[in-house]
């Protein structure tokens, strides 16, 4: 008894100690799995909140540094290895015994020290985070030299280009000057230029700005800063701005800044330009040879007029080879000379004869050109070139004098927005027979075509901007001002101009402001006044007087404000009931109730501006048709019921930064802010833009019209740097489940999108089948991000599945945080797929072994691929035939990074893109001697 009295009570005291350990251990265990937990939920908001920053600097366009993109997938990693930790060792905290589960203190000791050490990494990760202050950087432009026109390899001109391009390597040399009259093809030689060196690799970075006159300092420093990716744009003062500049382009050791139409002497210094490098060099064009002098050019080279062989041939290559048919030669020759043999002139002038055989109308085109009289204020060398663009202004239809003349009111060398001219002038009344606001932009871009194709109008970065040569301005201004009761002053000139009437019976007027102007005359007394512009410029926002447009307020039909103070509303703005196109845009507002007394406004654009809120006397404006409040950081406020009262409106623009859309359905009378419900309202809506936080926040039942034929919808997130590219449809949806774009009408607008970025969808596995099975005929350019179930891109293994070819326009295709793509690619594609293919980036897709067959990679521009785990080469399945040098004439940027398992950059196989491995030969060399 005694032994088993001693035996149990020693059972007793193991388990009273087996319990101390284990209540002991028990707490570590707990506090070390929670500690880990908590550590878990901090790393996942420190990942939310930077990839929520990287997101919206991708959107602005922006470079994310590699270690940003490391730390995101090494976080995602490691957290989701903490997270299978928690979630599958809790059995091995237990044994099994008769069915009974016993603490496992061995295991537990071993959890505890796995968890603890896992938090320490966690917490590291965390601190990493927190040292990112900047998740990008602007990205440096790259020079890109596009020649407007094409540059025209004339004999006379290979001399001073080779005499350019050897002095440009001479390191004694670090300035040099191209002179010449206005027309004679200064820019355009310069461009050939910029063009010639970079394709040399004489500099890694080549700048152009103009300097037109006066002079733009801060338009100057902006274009500069852009091209060696220098981000100036938070800082207002000039010197402050020339400061940050000269400092970064002291580290380049290699740039050409080419600075064009220099007019007077120019202080570098003043606008940052001081280059203390060997490597770094400035070509100037003026038009005096004195300028260049005082600009202490090293060499200075002049650019003559054309030969008149030379003339002869420009002219023969625009209208073609009926110059030399007997009848017309003569004609030709005899136009060439009254041409002068500028090639501007002869642009302009043959741009009208282009495939025009009939005799008399080249006679009469000569005999005009004779009889106009150049304007005695212009100089010699310039009166043909003048008579040449007169005579091509009055071969116009009157709505191509006036859409010109109204861009000759835009400061020189300023690049013209094309949505600008179609606001002005359905205020103005400039379109006859234009019953809607998409028939008025279809008519300007049709305008705009015609004056580019008679060499009036220049191109812009994009189809939405244009520009005027600053020769063929000084001839618009001229017959404006003389003709057309248009004139363009500054602010300075303003009120000596008004003093002197000679501004009396001016239809429109446009107020160019530069520096040290900013203060209008109290009163504008133009009684005929229909058109007001008062452009941007540098300084502050300008006051606007209280009785500025009492002696205006009859006929003003179109206004426009940039930067203008407005916090204090001039008392004279309510009495224009006649202003049909209301601009301000990037002015200081507040109370913006004015406005609903404007009953006949056409066109409402508040884009930038300071507003806080929509008021509600703005369902006054029933004749509204556009409503433009993008841009607009402050709105907090959209009235209810207001967006909705406006029936004709046929083009919305709600602004990206508003997030406060009313997510109750109540009845107006209770609801405190706009509701989408509102949108479905309006029957004339053509165009529309707008982000929407959370789709949560649609009302039930509340559907996107298919009938749009321009928008720019986000869902879940912002449009960012879209807006730039020039696509007027697309979506950016941030959901899950494919059902939302069906609940929300989306599926329509989807099929018809030129841009589409999808982001966290879980059950699309293949795109093209499950989204729009005829192959997504219009789409320019898709992006997918964090989309966990998509397997493929396209699958054409099942031939009945995909009858149809694929992304036929496709230009861009961005694939980021895939983890289960297996191929962009599968099967055969249907004929003249991606046939438009350029750029593509793959990153972050952890299965995918390659990214295009041969016959699709051979066409691209750009390739960016990074962070794949599993990529083995980039081009795959070759075919046999295909073997031997294989070229990539196309390839302008190759970008590879971060994938461990790449040994090869093509690999080859009998079928292409037939489903199955790739072989691969040997792991050296990369690309191997068959690729060029």
């Amino acid at each position: 008894m005694e032994f088993i009295i001693g035996v149990g009570t020693a059972i007793v005291s193991k388990l009273a100690e087996y319990t101390v350990v284990l209540a002991r251990r028990l707490r570590h265990y707990t506090s070390d799995v929670d500690n880990l937990r908590a550590r878990v939920e901090q790393l996942n908001d420190a990942r939310q909140n930077l990839q929520g920053r990287v997101e919206e600097a991708s959107g602005r366009g922006e470079d994310i540094p590699d270690e940003v993109q490391n730390w995101l997938t090494n976080a995602r990693d490691i957290s989701q290895g903490a997270t299978d930790f928690l979630n599958n060792n809790r059995d091995r905290a237990s044994i099994s015994c008769c069915s009974v589960q016993i603490p496992n203190l061995v295991s537990w000791r071993k959890l505890s020290r796995e968890a603890r050490q896992m938090a320490e990494d966690l917490q590291c990760e965390i601190q990493a985070a927190q040292g990112f202050k900047e998740v990008s950087s602007r990205p440096a432009l790259q020079t890109v030299i596009a020649m407007r026109g094409g540059y025209e390899d004339f004999g006379s001109r290979k001399k001073i280009l080779g005499d350019i391009m050897k002095a440009l390597q001479d390191r004694n040399v670090s300035r040099i000057g191209i002179y010449g009259i206005g027309g004679i093809g200064k820019t355009t030689l310069a461009k050939e230029v910029a063009r010639q060196v970079v394709e040399a690799k004489l500099f890694t970075q080549v700048a152009i700005t103009t300097v037109s006159r006066p002079p733009n300092f801060s338009k100057m420093q902006t274009d500069i800063a852009e091209k060696i990716g220098l981000d100036i744009e938070g800082l207002k003062s000039i010197p402050e701005r020339a400061n940050r500049l000269q400092r970064q382009l002291k580290q380049q050791k290699s740039i050409l800044i080419i600075l064009d139409d220099i007019w007077d002497e120019l202080d570098l210094i003043e606008v940052g330009i001081h280059l203390e490098n060997e490597g770094c060099k400035i070509l100037m064009t003026s038009r005096s040879q004195d300028v260049l002098r005082s600009m202490d050019a090293d060499e200075k080279f002049p650019v003559d007029d054309l030969s008149a062989s030379e003339a002869m041939n420009l002219f023969r290559t625009i209208v073609g080879d009926i110059v030399e048919q007997p009848e017309f030669h003569s004609l030709a020759i005899e136009v060439v000379r009254e041409c002068g043999c500028l090639p501007l002139a002869i642009k302009v002038v043959a741009g009208p004869l282009k495939r025009q055989n009939i005799l008399v109308l080249w006679k009469d085109t000569l005999n005009k050109l004779r009889r106009i009289i150049s304007p005695t204020n212009i100089a010699e060398p310039l009166r043909e070139v003048y008579r040449s663009i007169r005579l091509s202004y009055d071969s116009l239809a009157d709505e191509d004098k006036l859409l010109l003349l109204l861009c000759s009111l835009y400061g020189e060398d300023t690049d013209i927005e094309v949505e600008d001219l179609r606001m002005i002038g359905v205020g103005w009344g400039l379109f006859q027979n234009v019953s809607t606001l998409a028939d008025a932009r279809t008519r300007v871009e049709s305008l705009v075509v015609k004056l580019k194709d008679r060499c009036l109008l220049l191109g812009g970065d994009d189809d939405d901007w244009v520009k005027m040569h600053d020769v063929i301005r000084d001839v618009a201004v001229s017959i404006a001002s003389n003709e057309g009761g248009m004139h363009s002053v500054t602010i300075n000139e303003l009120e000596d101009c008004q003093n002197k009437k000679k501004l009396k019976d001016s239809k429109a007027i446009s107020i160019l402001r530069h520096p040290g102007s900013n203060q209008l005359p109290e009163r504008l007394e133009c009684s005929e006044l229909e058109l007001f512009l008062l452009h941007s410029g540098q300084g502050d926002p300008i006051p606007i007087p209280n009785h500025f447009f009492e002696g205006s307020k009859d006929q003003l039909k179109s206004l426009f404000f940039e930067r203008a103070n407005l916090v204090s509303v001039p008392p004279s703005l309510h009495s224009l009931q006649n202003l049909q196109t209301l601009r301000l845009r990037g002015c200081v507002l507040e109370d913006v109730n004015f406005i609903g007394d404007l009953k006949n406004l056409q066109i409402l654009d508040l884009s930038e501006s300071t507003i806080k809120q929509l008021p509600v006397k703005v369902r006054q404006l029933s004749r509204l048709q556009l409503l433009n409040l993008e841009g607009c950081k402050d709105l907090k406020l959209i009235e209810p019921d207001v967006i909705s009262s406006l029936k004709q409106l046929e083009e919305l623009y709600i602004s990206e930064y508003f997030d406060k859309w009313e997510v109750e359905e109540v009845d107006v009378s209770k609801r405190s802010n706009v509701n989408l419900a509102e949108i479905e309202n309006l029957q004339q809506l053509t165009s529309l833009s707008l982000i929407v936080p959370d789709a949560k926040t649609s009302p039930k039942g509340f559907k996107f019209s298919g009938n749009l034929e321009r928008y720019r919808i986000s869902i879940g997130g912002p449009l960012g740097y879209w807006y730039a590219t020039g696509i007027s449809r697309l979506l950016h949806l941030k959901i899950r489940e494919r059902s939302q774009l069906t609940a929300l009408g989306l599926e329509s607008l989807m099929k018809r999108s030129e841009g589409l970025l999808l982001d966290g969808l879980i059950d699309v596995k293949n795109v093209v089948y499950d989204l729009d099975s005829e192959g997504f005929c219009e789409l320019k350019r898709l992006e997918l991000w964090n989309s966990d179930g998509v397997q493929y891109i396209v699958d054409c293994v099942d031939q009945q599945i995909h009858p149809h070819k694929t992304f036929p326009v496709l230009d861009t295709l961005k694939l980021w945080g895939l983890r289960n793509l297996e191929r962009i690619c599968h099967g055969k594609l249907p004929e003249d797929s991606f046939k438009n293919l350029r750029q593509v980036t793959v990153w972050s897709c952890d299965k995918l072994k390659n990214v295009f067959p041969l016959s699709i990679f051979k066409r691209l521009h750009s390739v960016k691929v990074g962070y794949c785990k599993m990529m083995e080469e980039i081009v795959g399945h070759v075919r046999s035939e295909d073997k031997g040098a294989v070229e990539f004439p196309e390839l302008r940027f190759l970008k590879l990074g971060n994938l461990p398992k790449m040994v090869k950059f093509m690999s080859w196989s009998e079928a292409e893109a037939a489903g199955g491995s790739s072989s691969v030969e040997s792991p050296d060399p990369l690309f191997g001697e068959k690729v060029i």
